[in-house]
């Protein structure tokens, strides 16, 4: 299976209201549309929520989508596919560093929430707290998926989670 993505070209924020020329600063909510130019591309536009509740829509509509200004020199975020976060994940299984484990129970969570993966029970193995999981489309009988659950509180998990997020953009 190829993870290569098609990219479609649609421009960089502009941080204007298209509807009404008002500046859009970073952090600022907002709706970003992107519409046939015409011309065989796309184009990008920013609306205020003001602007878009009021009935502002570009002609050629094709998305949109609601957001947040990003800072102008902000770097991108990696986005990760679901196999992406599989990958990741099972290529951290025989990792015992701390940091890494952690970072393995964090992914088996996102997996969990996204039907990826589907908790089966809780054992204790070497005296640390173990969750075995069934992975989707695994035959029934299949050996389940051990991930250590971290000693960390929950004030350090959502840092983590903070962290990871800033780095790494999750598909919904």
């Amino acid at each position: 299976m190829s993870r290569d993505a098609t990219t479609i070209p649609v421009g960089k924020p502009t941080f204007v209201c298209a509807a009404s020329g008002e500046a859009l600063p970073a952090g600022t909510p907002c709706v970003t549309a992107v519409r046939d130019n015409g011309q065989g591309g796309f184009e990008r536009l920013e609306f205020s929520t003001a602007a878009w509740a009021a009935g502002a829509r570009p002609e050629g509509l094709l998305c949109w989508w609601k957001t947040v200004m990003p800072e102008a020199d902000a770097r991108k975020r990696l986005v990760l596919d679901d196999e992406a976060i599989e990958e990741v994940f099972d290529r951290l299984a025989d990792d015992d560093r701390p940091n890494r484990v952690a970072v393995r129970w964090l992914l088996a969570m996102i997996l969990l929430r996204k039907k990826r993966l589907r908790h089966l029970r809780v054992d204790q193995q070497e005296g640390r707290e173990t969750w075995l999981f069934a992975r989707r489309g695994d035959a029934e009988g299949a050996p389940a998926t051990a991930v250590v659950r971290p000693q960390l509180d929950e004030e350090a998990i959502a840092t983590l989670a903070d962290e990871l997020g800033a780095v790494v953009s999750f598909d919904a």
